[in-house]
C-alpha cells in the first residue's frame, strides 16, 4: 500500500503527464502549502491596502483565513464556520495571483487530477488538508 507521501507525489506525477489538460501555459509552478500561505498572505495584505490603506495583515488573521480557504477550495465549508471579513475580495485576489504567477497550489491539481486518481486518494489528500489527518514520514 503507497504512503500518503507517495500518493501526493503519484498526483503531481499524473499532473505533470498531463499538465496541458489542466494548464494554458507551458510552465506552471506547483504551490505547496507554504507558496500557498504566502499567496494567501499577499493576497490579503493586498485586499488590506484596497481597504485600509495599509498592506500589512497580521499571522493570526492570515492561519484563520487559510482554514477557512481550504474547506472552501474543497468543498467542506461548514455551516459553523464564520468567513473572514472580506473573504470574497481575499479569495478574489488569491486566484488572481495565481493565475498571473502561472501557478496551481496542491488543491488545484488535487480537483483537476480528479478524473485520474480513484475516489478514495482524492478523500484522503481533502482529509489531510483540512488537518483531520497527520502525515506520517
Amino acid at each position: 500500500m503507497a504512503t500518503f507521501q507517495q500518493k501526493i507525489v503519484n498526483m503531481i506525477k499524473c499532473f505533470r503527464r498531463q499538465w496541458c489538460l489542466f494548464s494554458d501555459s507551458e510552465r506552471t509552478t506547483v504551490c505547496g502549502a507554504d507558496c500557498m500561505m504566502m499567496a494567501l498572505q499577499l493576497s490579503m495584505a493586498e485586499v488590506n491596502k484596497q481597504l485600509h490603506g495599509d498592506f500589512t495583515v497580521s499571522l493570526s488573521d492570515v492561519v484563520e483565513t487559510w482554514k477557512y480557504l481550504l474547506h472552501d477550495k474543497l468543498g467542506l465549508t461548514c455551516e459553523n464556520m464564520e468567513a473572514p471579513e472580506n473573504y470574497a475580495d481575499i479569495r478574489k485576489a488569491y486566484d488572481s495571483f495565481l493565475k498571473r504567477s502561472n501557478m496551481l497550489d496542491l488543491i488545484d491539481i488535487c480537483q483537476q487530477c480528479h478524473t485520474l486518481i480513484p475516489e478514495s486518494e482524492i478523500e484522503e489528500i481533502s482529509h489531510f488538508f483540512c488537518g483531520e489527518e497527520s502525515l506520517v514520514l
